[in-house]
């Protein structure tokens, strides 16, 4: 190999880059294992708050029995018939005509050791219009006897209720329980109707009130014909999601406000719960969730992604100002170096989950940096080329939080930088005869 040192040093180079893949995996690991911490500490917090919730319903429940009479064969060979009386138990869903909701949602940040968990409480004020149209005999002859009605609703963790709701249906104030075992009712909230009240062509305004409290989202399911939704709160980033956005929404440093309006015709909700079993399908729906907008984790995952391009491009440098500069950097320097580069996105973890991203990228950068510098100035016999790689370094650093905070051009910027970078690296060595230059300096050591 000492025929050929170039090939050599630039071996030995992409040996200890792949050995400092250890350690960057180490960290990515470590990254994942704390975002599982997260979580865990977000499912204590739900367990003894109240976790996401979805608002379901209100929708009619209207058990009925058909009676007709059928003619049954009792004697083929003499085509002897007689009648019998047939009842068949079957159900009636009637969705609400118009439902228009108000909703106001308050936030409050809970700790769970290092761990940040959002919870909200929230009011909804419902109000809306079922139209009873009766049950039309599917036999002929039929006679329809109508049981007991219900008004049907849920939400998906009981234990968020604040507080009885309240709902009136046709001027009539209805006590909510849970629904009864034996009703078999679709949703865990019920209750029981005047049957007097099913009318046929009767049109029963109802409004329906609660609090309710839960954990990083909230959702609606849009069962009647016409949904209208007005959400309100002074969380300034919140992520909209599910199977519709809102028409209209305005979001600011003091808050948001989102209004949704979705037809029947734009949804398969009715459908979908009609055809629910015992095994619930999910059902169209539309959220907002809560999350942190700095996630740390992601920031970090995304910086320790980035990595090796840190380490390739940081040796990269060395390597050519090397070659230009005629300096003399040992394999192990180049290993501390790299331990260093390696031992930021370390520090940026620890220090995320203490100080807020921005704050630990500082520190964690400018210590970095440092450390560095305070070398370099011994291994490059100076301060002016200890500063010059330091700015390159402080450049380096900046264009990776660009990149982290700008992720929809994240792609664009690295690209970019990668081309810069290759560039640069042409420029410098534009004038370098590789098949003399370590051969040259190797004279020049031994002479």
């Amino acid at each position: 190999m000492n025929r050929f040192p170039l090939l050599s040093k630039t071996a030995v180079i992409g040996f200890l880059m792949v050995l400092l893949l250890i350690p960057l995996a180490m960290v990515s690991d470590l990254v994942t294992e704390r975002t599982q911490n997260r979580e865990q500490a977000t499912r204590e917090v739900a367990r003894a708050h109240a976790g996401t919730q979805t608002l379901t319903g209100p929708v009619l429940h209207v058990p009925y029995t058909e009676t007709f009479t059928r003619k049954v064969v009792v004697d083929v060979a003499r085509n002897i018939e007689r009648e019998e009386t047939v009842k068949e138990h079957r159900v009636a869903t009637v969705f609400p005509q118009t439902m228009d909701t108000r909703s106001r949602l308050t936030t409050e940040v809970r700790w769970r050791g290092v761990f940040p968990v959002t919870v909200y409480n929230s009011r909804h004020d419902s109000a809306g219009r079922f139209v009873w149209d009766g049950v039309a005999p599917r036999e002929k002859g039929g006679q329809i006897a109508l049981g007991r009605p219900w008004l049907n609703f849920g939400v998906s963790d009981l234990r968020g209720l604040q507080g009885q709701p309240e709902l009136k249906l046709a001027g009539q104030t209805l006590t909510i329980s849970a629904a009864p075992a034996d009703a078999d009712l679709p949703l865990p909230l019920a209750a029981a109707l005047g049957a007097d009240l099913l009318q046929p062509g009767a049109a029963l305004d109802f409004t329906l009130g609660m609090d309710l409290a839960g954990t990083g989202q909230i959702g609606f399911v849009p069962l009647a014909d016409d949904n209208k939704l007005s959400l309100v709160s002074a969380w300034p980033h919140p992520t909209f999601g599910g199977d519709f956005l809102p028409r209209q929404r305005t979001v600011n440093a003091d808050g948001f406000e989102a209004q949704w309006s979705v037809p029947a015709l734009s949804t398969q909700a009715q459908q979908q719960f009609l055809s629910q079993g015992k095994e619930r399908v999910a059902l169209d729906s539309f959220s907002v969730s809560l999350g942190n907008p700095v996630d740390v984790y992601r920031l970090t995952e995304r910086a320790t992604k980035y990595g090796l391009m840190f380490i390739v491009l940081t040796f990269a440098a060395f390597f050519v100002l090397e070659m230009v500069k005629r300096w003399r950097i040992h394999p192990m320097q180049y290993l501390m170096i790299g331990a260093a580069l390696v031992l930021f996105f370390l520090l940026l973890l620890s220090l995320s989950e203490q100080l807020g991203f921005f704050v630990a990228y500082l520190a964690a950068s400018a210590g970095c940096i440092a450390l560095l510098t305070h070398y370099l100035r011994h291994v490059l016999g100076g301060w002016r080329p200890a500063l010059g790689i330091s700015g390159l370094l402080v450049a380096l650093y900046g264009v990776l939080y660009g990149i982290l905070q700008s992720e929809d051009n994240a792609l664009m910027m690295g690209s970019l930088l990668l081309f810069g970078v290759l560039a640069a690296v042409m420029v410098a060595t534009r004038r370098i005869d590789w098949y003399n230059v370590m051969g040259s300096r190797e004279q020049a050591t031994h002479a």
